[in-house]
């Protein structure tokens, strides 16, 4: 695969990554207990988790349904107010093929034949950094799985370089100063940020699976952070 289809895939996947953590963050944007509200997303992920593993033909049809769903939708809705401009519905019906094919583009090898794992550690992660760390250290798991994830990820492919293990030190450089600094913007003091940083590289370089641990380690730092004198 060339370097502009991974970075074609990788930004496809990352922007579905971003799209979760957005929903992790509800918590922080209206009035509901996050400790509920994170429990149902991994309850959730966990039942789809499930059913792709042991009932894959089941999950498949499933997603055709889905989209078959929309697209009666949009029959309907059309039927009830007829519709005077005919690209609209090849506008709709070209959306609904982007989108598919945006899934299907940003999902992993191993992803196809054993499920969203992904998906369900990151809620795991989230719940117990919750749960060790408390509501108030979970923004900066929040701001590491947003920020730091995803530009270590996208500047490792485009530039490349010198690995170590399965991080390039290029990737993780800008992720980590990019993480710095959306932190800082957060809230957090200069000295804060870095320590919770520090953590997260840590927990990307040494995790079979970042979605699990850096959640935890950002909000590990967090409160490490709260400890330290003024």
């Amino acid at each position: 695969m060339s370097k502009w289809a991974s970075l074609k895939t990788l930004a496809a996947r990352k922007a579905i990554h971003v799209a979760f953590v957005a929903l992790l963050a509800v918590p922080f944007l209206v009035d509901v207990s996050a400790e509920l509200y994170i429990s149902l997303l991994v309850v959730a992920s966990g039942f789809i988790y499930s059913i792709q593993v042991r009932q894959p033909a089941a999950w498949v049809e499933f997603r055709r349904n889905v989209f078959k769903t929309f697209e009666d939708l949009f029959n309907r809705l059309e039927q009830l107010i007829p519709i005077e401009r005919p690209e609209l519905r090849l506008q709709y019906q070209r959306a609904l093929r982007q989108l598919e094919e945006l899934i299907d583009m940003a999902e992993r090898d191993y992803e196809k034949r054993h499920g969203y794992l992904g998906v369900l550690m990151g809620g795991v992660g989230f719940l117990a950094a919750l749960t060790l760390f408390g509501r108030q250290h979970l923004l900066a798991s929040i701001v590491s799985m947003a920020v730091y994830d995803t530009v270590s990820a996208v500047v490792g492919t485009a530039v490349g370089g010198r690995k170590i293990g399965r991080i390039t030190v290029a990737g993780t450089l800008a992720g980590a100063l990019a993480n710095v600094v959306a932190l800082m913007a957060a809230g957090y003091p200069p000295l804060a940020a870095l320590a919770i940083t520090a953590l997260v590289v840590v927990a990307d370089a040494t995790s079979p699976e970042d979605n699990l641990t850096i959640p935890v380690a950002a909000a590990a730092g967090s409160y490490l952070s709260g400890l330290l004198p003024r």
